[in-house]
């Protein structure tokens, strides 16, 4: 029996038929990047050279970031297209292409490495894609937190994105500013000082949350046979109802989570010690679960999750002694989960705690 098959068996939830697209994980650049293969997935009103929405996101990140052409945003993303960010909201193309611009700038890409990209959708409706990646750069120039330090930065990223006819129009950004200050040589809450100074631009507003009627109303309504059930699920009962004692069950005992701020932990009760840290900061904090998307890779299915953690911050844990008390934070995040059967060897999580810290101190 193919091994593919036996795994996808084993797992604790049924991945419905679709398309086999591009695989990355474990693939080398030069493999990646060639141009051969047929189109596997119809992709009307893209561009002809791509050969499914993987392969589109892999090449025009390429093409943007490492190929520095820079202009070719204005052929991938709509005029009016929308990114939401632990910073504000973005509203346009000309602002992608400005802050694109400012980064390159001041932190020029040495390797760009794809991790993985999760997806769902068609080209009718639209494609739905959660993009894993890591960068390592140059600081050569000035950033949000002051001038060039000639230090290497290292952080990693998720951009989950809706795009139709060749185009993002909608985009959710989250990278690892607590990685990339601690970087700079500079401390999370200086970097969360500077950053709380600057005029912030749109930001998402987000109702205050209710914890104890999320937790009731989540349980019931969910099938966990499905990725996305399963997915909300296992948030709701780790988040809501705070029983890490279930992280045996959903984790293999030697699994790795890569965390925020260069955090990593290896077994259960280490991932369970990483989600107590963030739990002390915002112990009221609601997490919702905003979209589930999963690919099929070359090493197991990965399930892709973007979410929203937002409560009333409480000095002590991840986000530091420093923090004022009772200010409503509300952070955008990302994680993306590697299976071997039924359970998770892998954990890739991006959010941005000097922003949530930045938000606090704003009030």
């Amino acid at each position: 029996m193919d091994s593919r098959l036996e795994t996808a068996r084993a797992l604790p939830f049924t991945l419905p038929e679709r398309e086999r697209v591009t695989r990355i994980r474990q693939v080398d650049k030069a493999t990646l990047l060639a141009k051969t293969g047929a189109r596997t997935q119809a992709m009307a009103g893209f561009e002809e050279s791509f050969r499914d929405i993987v392969d589109y996101i892999v090449r025009i990140t390429e093409r943007i970031w490492t190929d520095r052409a820079i202009g070719y945003i204005r052929d991938t993303y709509d005029a009016s297209c929308t990114v939401y960010s632990n910073t504000g909201v973005v509203r346009s193309v000309d602002e992608v292409v400005a802050a694109t611009i400012a980064t390159i700038v001041a932190l020029p890409e040495i390797e760009l490495h794809h991790i993985n990209v999760a997806w769902d959708g068609d080209d009718a409706a639209g494609f739905y894609t959660s993009h894993l990646g890591w960068t390592r750069s140059l600081n050569v120039g000035t950033t949000l937190y002051g001038p060039a330090t000639g230090r290497e930065v290292g952080r990693r990223f998720i951009a989950d994105c809706v795009s139709r006819d060749n185009r993002i129009h909608t985009e959710w950004l989250v990278h690892d500013a607590g990685a990339v200050v601690r970087a700079l040589g500079l401390s999370v809450d200086a970097a969360a000082a500077i950053l709380a100074d600057e005029a912030p631009r749109e930001q998402l507003v987000v109702a205050a949350p209710f914890a104890n009627a999320a937790h009731a109303a989540v349980a019931g309504d969910l099938h966990p046979d499905t990725p996305d059930g399963f997915a909300r699920l296992m948030m709701h009962d780790l988040w809501a109802a705070k029983r890490l004692d279930r992280l045996a069950d959903l984790y293999a005992p030697g699994a790795v989570a890569h965390s925020a701020g260069g955090r990593v932990a290896q077994g259960v009760r280490q991932i369970g010690d990483l989600m107590l840290q963030l739990m002390v900061s915002l112990p009221d904090g609601v997490m919702a679960v905003e979209h589930v998307c999963w690919s099929d890779e070359t090493d197991g299915v990965i399930l892709a999750v973007r979410w929203r953690l937002t409560g009333t911050t409480r000095r002590g844990g991840l986000l530091g002694d420093a923090l004022p008390m009772g200010r409503l934070v509300s952070m955008l995040g990302a994680s993306h989960y590697r299976f071997e059967g039924a359970r998770i060897v892998e954990e890739w999580t991006v959010f941005d705690e000097v922003a949530a810290i930045a938000q606090a101190l704003r009030g």
